[in-house]
């Protein structure tokens, strides 16, 4: 598009800054403000502003040199923008990586420490282990040391208390010698007067088997809460003073079952109910305890006596038990694991040591040695010596072959 020629008051703020720039003069205010400003350059010049012309371009040449100048003005801003924010990414970066480092350094010294925490803590860890080894150690040889002592000194007493005890137990086989001499005389004189019930006494079995057989012997009865291992001692015992056959026997004891027992009637046909041996079979498979024996042989080996227990009481239980443990073994052997059941669950070590050395052979024997030195241990207790024998010699002077003689004695 060609050029066109206007006034000055006719020129556009765009044609005015154009002007203004290409003079050199300011572009800024308003558009009064450029007017002016362009008078007095064309002043200036030489020039009458009334009546000078402009060449102005064409409408698209005008728009596209404003669009051109606006696309620079923003580009401009743009760019220092993006270099303000360059410069900001950068600081940026730069502050991340130095924290980076602090945090890295900071690390690096959390993990040192830690490890020379750890290396402490083991190093702690060892010497409280070998203190309190050394400690513990020196506290067992204390603790073993001192029970060594009372041991030892427990060990003096009761050998006092044996040489006391063999002592007294001499005065005492003194007296009775002594005595049995006169019962002896005594017994002799009783022989010799005439008509005497000598014969009679003489003889104890076969008075007791007829004052027996004079009388009829009623069974007890059995309703299964009992124990039948007690019951049917109970029922041969009275079926041995009636002289019962086997035919009678299985029916007194059909008719001695009560309650619960007598169900067992409906298992039997009527030849196992007439067969003593099967009906007493079943009874001991319902009743009996023979399954039971391993459980009697724990309470047995685990049996010791308590704390409040008398010794009558704990040698009853001990029999009790061996017998339902053992009840298949002969008599003396039974008597043998009753005695060692009995030496090895006392509570009391003295009275322990007291029956080894005198090695009974019963249960009862046993109870009766125990008794005695339990008595004797009571009545010596706190006395610095003994009572003369009657002898008038003193119980500390015994020698050792006296007290080897009453040992072999007990023996």
């Amino acid at each position: 598009m060609a050029s066109r020629q206007v006034f000055l008051k006719d020129l556009k703020v765009a044609d005015l800054k154009r002007e203004l720039e290409e003079r050199e003069c300011e572009t800024t205010g308003k558009k009064a403000d450029l007017q002016n400003r362009l008078k007095e350059a064309l002043e200036n010049e030489g020039e009458n502003p009334d009546i000078f012309l402009f060449e102005i371009a064409g409408d698209i040449n005008s728009a596209l040199q404003s669009l051109k100048e606006s696309l620079k003005q923003e580009l401009q801003e743009t760019s220092g923008n993006l270099r303000g924010m360059e410069q900001r990414l950068v600081e940026n970066a730069t502050q991340m990586q130095q924290k980076f480092e602090e945090t890295s350094g900071n690390l690096r010294g959390m993990e040192q420490n830690l490890r020379g925490m750890e290396q402490k803590l083991i190093e702690n860890m060892d010497q409280k282990l070998q203190e309190n080894s050394s400690c513990l150690q020196k506290q067992i040889g204390e603790y073993v040391d001192g029970k060594f002592g009372e041991m030892e000194n427990k060990l003096v007493t009761v050998e006092e208390e044996f040489q006391n005890k063999f002592l007294e137990m001499e005065r005492k086989f003194a007296t009775l010698v002594l005595k049995g001499g006169e019962q002896q005389r005594l017994i002799n004189t009783t022989l010799k007067s005439p008509g005497s019930d000598i014969d009679r006494l003489s003889n104890p079995e076969l008075s007791s088997r007829m004052e027996i057989s004079r009388i009829r012997m009623k069974p007890p009865q059995f309703d299964g809460k009992s124990s039948w291992v007690n019951y049917l001692r109970q029922f041969e015992a009275a079926a041995r003073a009636n002289g019962w056959s086997l035919a009678e026997k299985a029916t007194a004891l059909t008719l001695a079952l009560r309650g619960d027992a007598t169900d067992i009637l409906q298992t039997l046909s009527l030849e196992e109910q007439d067969d003593y041996h099967q009906l007493v079979k079943h009874l001991e498979m319902r009743y009996g305890q023979s399954h039971l024996e391993h459980v009697y042989h724990s309470q047995l080996k685990n049996r010791y006596q308590k704390s409040n227990e008398s010794l009558q009481e704990f040698e009853a239980d001990i029999a009790r038990l061996v017998r339902l443990a053992y009840s298949s073994t002969p008599e003396n052997v039974m008597e043998r694991l009753a005695v060692q059941a009995f030496l090895d669950g006392l509570r009391d070590i003295e009275t322990r040591q007291a029956l080894t050395l005198a090695r009974p052979s019963k249960l009862v024997d046993a109870l009766a040695r125990a008794l005695e030195f339990e008595a004797a241990k009571q009545s010596c207790r706190g006395q610095a010596k003994v009572r003369k024998m009657e002898e008038g010699v003193e119980e500390g002077t015994c020698n050792e072959a006296e007290i080897r003689r009453v040992v072999e004695g007990m023996l």
